[in-house]
């Protein structure tokens, strides 16, 4: 941690260094550095000549040409040293600072010096007047920097203007012996960049910060000064993750007229605009500049170019004339691990930055208002002006914000292959500034006559009895696969790139088979075309196996046939410790999971993914999907804490790298997460995922699967903590925008059948029969997961038992209870079944059947040990039994047991239970002549059913019964 310098700017004093400047703005730098070439390569005694020659009766570069040899006379070798090097010889020559701790000046008491710059020292002091306690920094200027005092001067009348909570305050000034000093806010933070790396913020975190930093520059330009030095060591972030801007040692008031002090050249360039190096206008473009350095080294980790490894007339010129290199493309040193992967880099941010960083300040940013305005249009996902001009662009962001509620239609589809193409097209372009530009050119042209001839009417297969805008979205696909085979044969990198973008389109129309037969072209292509070990070969191979999963469990000889060919080839091709291996493992722990007998096996496969990838493919977009299938493992098997650490991991994965889809990943990961903080009793934070994942979910999804499972778990979660009222009205809502959305009949069966359990649990049990018994008949007609018949028998078993159909609701729950017994004997749902199977039993007054089914689970759950409500219901059913027999004391016993067990249940569980439960015991105490204690369950009981169930509730009689009881004399 840095005690940040409210001051202390590291400068080179130009006039120490005879690297000066003059004050006009007339010199071409072009020409200067030219000329110093030629003049560094004579010796010093031929360099006046020369100068005169150079300068062809130019005065103004003469005077700067005469100035550089001079300086090249006294030192030879200063341009070509590193400027870091200069750095630290000019804080070296600095005198010492002249305040000893314990000295007084004015009302505060020195501690100790925190720095030095070019102007003076900086001291850590304390408010010694006795009035209140304060820690402030103290900027003295030097004796022999007397000559800055305009300078320092400039900064105090600067910094008493600014009243910004980015922005260093200033409390007071005054003089120490003909010096002048001035007090500030002392900031403990670090350099922005160290914070973000401490903190391992994500891209998003570290957009949002940066966007602090603009707001607060964005003020300063407002009361018309520009900083002129912002770099991380001037913007520090405090422990709370407050912004600060320090030292405006430089600042200048836009309307002030230059003069040789604030044209000094910092002596690193790094972050220095090219106006400043060469002494042109400086505007509020030259902190834009600065801003996209800031934001390039943000995002990457390191600044374009090495400029304090290089000699300083080198560093110089780099600034000046080197292009800055695209922020997406850029890799890292070794040592250096990339903040943000550089897939999210691509696009947006590289424009915007690329914009920031433009040589001519008429090109970037004028204002640092619309850098932060991009930069916010970018994570809503609307068009940038980093990138205006481009209609396709423009339909690509609106299509990737709109993309799965949109997909389905061919118009729109249209307008989707146009965006992606946009994508694409656009994105070569931008390349024609490198050493490949004519190549990619070529290879743009090629994609947009691609993505126009798709659509026009000139492509000889397309149906002559239709116009373009009745024809689906297959057949338009159709068409590209097979102008992709046709017309991109002699390219298959290119045909490669088709091909996914093809595949993802069948993806987003809910069309597996076709994204399969893509993925098959697309493997066969790449293996053909680059060989069976080639990394696009491999990815192709692992994204067909993820196509054929879609096509439904029928498949998995298929797939395990393409995975065999993958495991020897990776194995073969010494690619085993890779992402490559990784995805392989994570697809082979989902293999597992179609088998019963190799259950054992399906956490150590995801084990051994998820080891690869943090290992050796960190960024790689796959690891955050298998820990969340690693979650849902955990889950099932009950290890909650775990399941819910790796949902955590995940969403910060997702949330470090944000891209169009991320909210799909986002919201089921919340959802999922929600289950588990519910098995673990923690209630509001289930609530809250489930809040957060709804609105990413319905812009992702429009009202769909996912959308559907998120709302319709939070109202499961408020029915079953007794919110009634909240819990139907988003049933309510739910099911009308399912009516009139296009939304799969799977989503609506979903959301129906939990709808049912729910009007059965709150004793409306003859509006959900017919309602449960329409979905039965759906989930037969279209079967996918066998445990959905299983379950929904059991829903209508109990919904049957509660409106007097005995026989049905013995033959429903009976056949239910076989199955769950078969396939998930220790799991939860099998565990709730049996319960209810023997409360059955004993309103059925099939008394020897029940004793056994109660024993049996009291046995069974005491040795799993797993808390859950089933034990509680349990014991009172073994109370009623012994309230039968007669034996009140052993009642009273066993419900003392339910309660001890029931006290024990902190997962999300249907809180009916304890009216059962409060119900039962009432009835014993009657029994035993506990006429106060049946009241009081009583009357309890009776207050829950009213809250949580329906007013024709059979629960609510109940309950009104046992009062009634209770009471008579």
């Amino acid at each position: 941690m840095l005690d940040a310098l409210s001051g202390g700017p590291r400068h080179l004093d130009i006039s120490g260094w005879g690297f000066a400047m003059s004050n006009k703005n007339t010199v071409d730098w072009a020409r200067v550095d030219a000329a110093l070439d030629e003049l560094m390569d004579l010796p010093a005694q031929a360099r006046p000549e020369a100068i005169i020659r150079l300068a062809a009766g130019d005065p103004q570069l003469q005077r700067e040409l005469e100035t550089l040899a001079a300086e090249l006379d006294r030192d030879d070798t200063w341009l070509d040293r590193p400027a870091a090097e200069l750095v630290m010889e000019a804080d070296q020559a600095r005198p010492v600072g002249g305040l000893a701790p314990g000295q007084r000046v004015g009302a505060y008491r020195i501690v100790a010096m925190i720095g030095r710059g070019g102007m003076g020292e900086v001291y850590r002091a304390e408010r010694a007047d006795g009035h209140f306690q304060q820690q402030v920094a103290l900027k003295l200027i030097r004796h022999d920097a007397i000559d800055h005092i305009e300078r320092f001067q400039a900064e105090r009348e600067i910094l008493a203007q600014l009243e910004h909570p980015g922005i260093t305050r200033i409390y007071d000034g005054g003089l120490l012996d003909g010096q002048p000093y001035m007090v500030m806010e002392l900031v403990t933070g670090q350099p922005i960049t160290d914070w973000c790396r401490d903190h391992h913020l994500g891209l998003d975190d570290r957009l949002k910060l940066f966007l602090t930093v603009c707001d607060a520059v964005a003020y300063a330009h407002r009361t018309l000064i520009v900083h002129r030095d912002l770099k991380p060591s001037n913007i520090l972030v405090t422990p709370e993750g407050q912004v600060k801007l320090l030292d405006f040692g430089i600042a200048k008031r836009i309307a002030a007229t230059a003069d040789a002090a604030t044209l000094q050249l910092p002596l690193t360039p790094s972050y220095a605009a090219p106006e400043q190096l060469t002494g042109s206008t400086i505007s509020t473009a030259t902190d834009a500049y600065a801003l996209g350095m800031l934001l390039f080294e943000l995002l990457v980790g390191v600044r374009p170019w090495a400029l304090d490894e290089m000699p300083l007339a080198v560093a110089v010129r780099t600034v000046l004339q080197e292009t800055a290199p695209v922020l997406h493309e850029v890799i890292p040193p070794p040592g250096i691990v990339p903040p943000v992967p550089a897939k999210a880099l691509a696009g947006d941010l590289s424009a915007i930055v690329a914009k920031a960083l433009r040589k001519e300040p008429t090109h970037r940013y004028e204002t640092v208002e619309a850098l932060a305005r991009d930069i916010t249009r970018m994570r809503e996902g609307h068009p940038v002006s980093a990138r205006d001009g481009s209609r396709f662009y423009v339909v690509d962001r609106f299509v990737r914000r709109h993309r799965w509620p949109i997909a389905a239609a061919a118009v729109v589809l249209l307008t989707l292959v146009g965006g992606l193409g946009g994508v694409t097209w656009q994105y070569l372009r931008a390349q024609e500034e490198t050493v490949l530009a004519q190549k990619a050119a070529t290879r743009a042209e090629a994609i947009k006559s691609f993505v126009v001839g798709l659509f026009s009417a000139t492509d000889d297969k397309f149906p002559k009895d239709k116009q373009r805008r009745d024809v689906s979205a297959e057949t338009l696909l159709t068409l590209g696969l097979k102008r992709v085979e046709r017309d991109f044969a002699q390219d298959p990198g290119l045909a490669l790139e088709l091909y996914g973008i093809t595949s993802d389109l069948y993806q987003a129309l809910d069309d597996p088979e076709g994204r399969a037969d893509v993925a098959e072209k697309k493997a066969d292509l790449a293996r053909k075309a680059f060989g069976e070990t080639h990394p696009m070969a491999l990815e192709a191979l692992l994204d067909e196996v993820s196509a054929i999963d879609d096509l439904g469990r029928n498949q998995i000889d298929r797939i395990r046939e393409v995975m065999a060919r993958l495991d020897v080839l990776l194995r073969t091709s010494g690619q085993d410790n890779t992402g490559y291996r990784a995805r392989w493992w994570m697809y082979e722990a989902n293999l597992l999971g179609a088998d019963p007998h190799t259950q054992a096996e399906i956490l150590p496969a995801y084990d051994r993914a998820i080891d690869l990838y943090a290992r050796y493919a960190p960024n790689d977009s796959h690891y955050p999907s298998t820990l969340q299938n690693a979650a849902v493992r955990h889950m099932r098997k009950g290890d909650y804490e775990k399941a819910a650490s790796l949902y955590q991991e995940a969403l910060e994965i997702w949330g470090r790298d944000p891209h169009a889809d991320n909210g799909r990943h986002i919201s089921i990961t919340l959802g999922n997460q929600a289950i588990v903080f519910e098995k673990m009793g923690r209630m509001a934070d289930a609530e809250r995922n489930y809040e957060k994942a709804g609105p990413l979910a319905l812009a992702a999804y429009g009202v769909g699967g996912v959308y559907g499972f998120i709302r319709v778990e939070h109202a499961r979660l408020l029915h079953q903590l007794g919110e009634r009222e909240r819990s139907l009205a988003i049933f309510t809502a739910l099911l009308d925008q399912i009516a009139h959305s296009r939304s799969s009949g799977d989503t609506a069966a979903a959301v129906k059948m939990i709808y049912g359990n729910c009007l059965r649990a709150e004793g409306r049990a003859a509006e959900a029969i017919p309602l449960l018994q329409e979905i039965l008949d759906y989930v037969i007609a279209h079967p996918d997961e066998a445990r959905d018949i299983w379950a929904l028998k059991a829903m209508l078993g109990q919904a049957y038992a509660q409106v007097g159909r005995a026989d049905e609701a013995r033959a429903a729950l009976s056949w239910s209870l076989e199955q769950f017994l078969a396939h998930e004997p220790n799991g939860k749902d099998t565990r709730d079944l049996r319960g209810a199977w023997a409360w059955f039993l004993l309103d059925q007054g099939d008394d020897k059947a029940a004793a056994q089914v109660i024993d049996d689970v009291i046995r069974d759950e005491a040795q799993l040990r797993m808390v859950s409500t089933t034990p509680a219901l349990a014991w009172a059913g073994r109370a009623r039994l012994a309230l039968k027999r007669g034996d009140a004391p052993a009642a009273a016993a066993a419900m003392d047991s339910a309660f001890t067990a029931y006290a024990q249940v902190k997962a999300l569980h249907d809180a009916r239970v304890h009216t059962t439960l409060l119900l039962t015991r009432a009835t014993i105490r009657l029994a035993a002549g506990d006429k106060a204690g049946a009241a009081q369950d009583a009357k309890e009981a009776l207050a829950d059913a009213r809250r949580m169930d329906a007013p024709e509730s059979p629960v609510i009689r109940q309950a009104q019964a046992a009062v009634a009881a209770s009471e008579k004399p």
